[in-house]
């Protein structure tokens, strides 16, 4: 990424005059003056919001608002230390060069005790500045040094980089350079300058961290820390708010954060919002795209206007197509007709009021059927292995190292082998068929709480983050799974809420939807809004909406189904083999029987989230009960496998971890059509299709492939599958009776992406499945990719 050195400096000595000659010699012989500082972010006063401005992100987004031209830490309670803002559009390089860094700040409390300042060094070298802008409340490795002050005007340096230790933020033994003077709870300034020797070297820079009255400028205290190498302050800036470990406390707030220095680097393109991306989908000539904007203000940028001009005419003028307004979820969609997709377009999102672009890409044309159809098949993205409120990071089995938290085993986000790869394919169309997001990482599980919202948005940023620029030129399709409404599983019956007694807890298993409807209207609002018009749009219970439908792309034709809304609960007081009931429900059903009459000589493909059936085993070949799968109920499942083979299609999904190429069975075990499960992206539940080379009609001798039964009766045949990189048998015979799946280490696991092509002239389709870190120019794909499989033979 190119950077560039953010304000050359003088050698001046600036805050330290105020100090005794001999201690100004010791600690700061090279510092910068105050006049050189340049502010770095817009503190704008006008505006009250959750999104702190375009060089900052907060985490999370409910613990921080910009308010009054502040930037204030709306969180202090226990067990949330250590509450982060992170700079994106400068960072710390591993020179020995000088620095300066300032922050306005103050408290928002009165009477409670904690510490508020600088993180430096935040992910170190190792991490994108994406990836270690999420350094949050455990210390541990890449974790960065904290300067900080506490409520009584006490200035230190502490550890952040304990992965033993995570909350012990272990203090540094800084020199005192002044006696603490009258401390001032309404405003003051901290100053964080960093001293490279004279000599060059990069092992003995100073730091001296001084504390004075925002009022008179008068310094009150200053510490000086000696001895600490240029590579370990490389790395992101951030601001923490907290309260003490384990207790709660004080909130403060912050603003005119400036620099100088060397040592800073400043890139301007690391910036995000107000708008974070775009999506868009073309049926033919219907286009339907959404706007996604950060958490802005009530009074700002309500009304979108989405804007085109026929690609390579940058004379032209731009064609108005529509105006929408922010809904909730901070998303503008967009419904065009008689849009012309055999030219390629720009087009662009502008604010109404403002006439501001706040966003802009390239609707490609529909490439018909003159080449083969490129998709991208993505599903089942985690953040991070590991939440970042978690305790010390312990392996679970031998075969996994111990991951640092700071580190790229950890922090996964923003995924970048896993999206160049992918991305060095060039497809036509990108497909994310579930689980865009997880509930418990990188924070805690935040469900239920009347901020919930804004959790949830802050996940789905992440996700954003990661694929708005593979995405901002491609047209996509994308479905909501069971913890893209913050669900571990999800019997959705319609939307219908299950009869539950007084006295019992509701359950997940009990169906429908566990957390509040406006929130699954939201989710389903920032994911769905692009998609294709919907066959039925009918909403279900409680006015969720509905997206599935058909739409023709690249010369195929698609249907899009939603496996997990229309599902029955689970009944556990029957034989999973008897039980009977919905996957998909009449109304998807009648969609089916229609769509096989739909776009006739066009080859068929089928987008839905999970497998329909349960290709599990655990062990000794023995088949794994999972309700999740969405092989249950068999009937329904039976029903919805028919209506495929019908149509003449193949199926993509996602959803189990498990990378799968299986034909589905009806009354044997190849009667049906084909699904290709694509791996997970990165994802913690493991599970295992282990045929220990003992079942009939194996593909190529594999042993993991061949004719199998699942616990629901359902008839399949493995014709390939990747699993962890660990057995069953060993993962189970060390983590005990733990009922979890849970692997954190990339390496002992088998993720990545699947790529699909439509191969028009050689009647064709070819399905890959490759490896997160796999280059695809050089590598190979998992065992038993590619397959290949004939139009006429589907």
């Amino acid at each position: 990424m190119q950077r560039r050195q953010f304000l050359k400096g003088g050698a001046i000595l600036g805050a330290s005059a105020l100090l005794p000659l001999s201690l100004r010699t010791m600690a700061a012989k090279s510092l910068l003056t105050t006049g050189d500082l340049k502010p770095v972010a817009d503190f704008n006063p006008e505006v009250t919001r959750h999104w702190l401005g375009e060089s900052l992100w907060g985490n999370r987004l409910q613990d921080w608002q910009l308010n009054q031209g502040r930037v204030e830490c709306l969180q202090g309670d226990k067990s949330f230390e250590v509450r982060t803002v992170s700079l994106l559009t400068h960072q710390l390089n591993d020179k020995p060069a000088n620095a300066h860094l300032r922050v306005k700040l103050g408290l928002l409390t009165q009477n409670r005790n904690g510490f508020a300042g600088f993180i430096i060094g935040a992910g170190g070298t190792e991490l994108d500045y994406r990836g270690a802008s999420l350094v949050q409340r455990t210390g541990g490795t890449n974790g960065g040094l904290m300067a900080v002050v506490d409520d009584k005007g006490a200035l230190s340096f502490r550890d952040f980089s304990n992965d033993a230790q995570p909350l012990n933020y272990r203090s540094l033994k800084a020199k005192p350079l002044t006696k603490t003077g009258k401390f001032s709870r309404k405003a003051f300034y901290l100053d964080l300058q960093i001293n490279a020797p004279a000599s060059g070297q990069s092992s003995n820079n100073t730091l001296v961290l001084t504390l004075s009255d925002a009022g008179t400028g008068k310094a009150l205290n200053q510490v000086a820390l000696d001895g600490i190498d240029a590579q370990r302050l490389a790395g992101n800036i951030l601001l923490l708010s907290s309260p003490p470990v384990g207790a709660s406390g004080a909130r403060w707030w912050f603003n005119e954060l400036a620099l100088a220095g060397d040592k800073v680097e400043e890139n301007l393109s690391q910036t995000l919002g107000p708008a974070v991306g775009c999506l868009y989908s073309l049926n033919q000539d219907s286009l339907r795209l959404s706007a996604q904007l950060m958490p802005v203000a009530s009074n700002e940028y309500q009304q979108l206007r989405l804007e085109s001009r026929e690609s390579g005419h940058t004379g032209a003028g731009w064609k108005v197509h529509q105006t929408a307004p922010l809904e909730e979820g901070f998303v503008a969609a967009f419904d065009i007709e008689n849009w012309p997709y055999q030219l390629t377009h720009d087009y662009r999102i502008v604010d109404v009021a403002t006439e501001r672009e706040l966003y802009s890409g390239q609707i490609v044309k529909d490439p018909g059927n003159a080449q083969p159809l490129k998709i991208a098949l993505h599903s089942c993205l985690t953040a991070t292995a590991k939440s970042l409120d978690a305790g010390p990071y312990v392996p679970r089995i031998k075969q996994e190292k111990n991951i640092g938290r700071y580190s790229k085993d950890n922090i996964l986000f923003p995924h970048q082998q896993l999206v160049q790869n992918c991305d060095s394919h060039q497809p036509d169309l990108y497909v994310f068929c579930g689980d865009q997001f997880y509930e418990g990482v990188p924070t805690r599980v935040w469900r239920n709480k009347p901020d919930s919202k804004l959790d949830l948005l802050y996940r789905w940023y992440l996700w954003y983050w990661t694929y708005r620029d593979s995405v901002r030129n491609r047209p996509v399709i994308m479905l909501a799974d069971d913890h893209d409404v913050l669900q571990g599983n999800l019997w959705g019956v319609g939307g219908r809420d299950p009869v539950v007694l007084e006295t019992d807890k509701r359950m997940e298993e009990d169906g429908g939807y566990t957390q509040t409807k406006s929130l699954v209207r939201m989710a389903y609002r920032i994911q769905h809004s692009h998609n294709p018009r919907p066959y039925d749009p009918t909403p279900i219970d409680h006015g969720i909406e509905v997206t599935y439908g058909a739409f023709i792309y690249g010369g195929t034709s698609f249907a899009l189904v939603e496996d997990r809304k229309f599902k029955s609960r689970r009944n556990t007081k029957v034989d999973p083999r008897h039980a009977q009931g919905e996957l998909l429900g009449l109304r998807q059903e009648m969609f089916l029987r229609a769509w096989k009459n739909m776009h006739p000589g066009l080859p068929k493909v089928c987008l839905t989230a999970s497998m329909w059936g349960s290709a599990q085993t655990q062990g000794n070949v023995k088949p794994l009960l999972d309700y999740d799968s969405n092989g249950y109920p068999y009937d329904g499942r039976t029903r919805a496998v028919q209506l495929i083979k019908d149509a003449g299609a193949v199926v993509l999904a996602g959803d189990q971890h498990l990378a799968m190429l299986a034909r589905q069975g009806i009354d044997d075990f190849t009667d049906g059509p084909l699904f290709f499960a694509g791996p997970a992206g990165a994802a913690f539940w493991q599970r295992w299709f282990e045929g220990e080379g003992r079942l009939e009609n194996k593909r190529n001798n594999d042993p993991n492939t061949g004719d199998f039964t699942d616990t629901f009766g359902n008839k399949m045949r493995l014709l390939a599958v990747a699993n962890p990189k660990v057995t069953y048998q060993s993962f189970k015979s060390q983590v005990g009776d733990s009922w979890s799946n849970f692997l954190a280490d990339p390496a002992v696991k088998s993720e990545g992406y699947g790529l699909v092509r439509v191969d028009h002239q050689q009647q064709a389709f070819e399905f890959e499945c490759w490896e997160w870190s796999v280059d695809p120019k050089t590598g190979k794909q998992f065992d038993g990719w590619p397959y290949r499989l004939s139009f006429s033979d589907v």
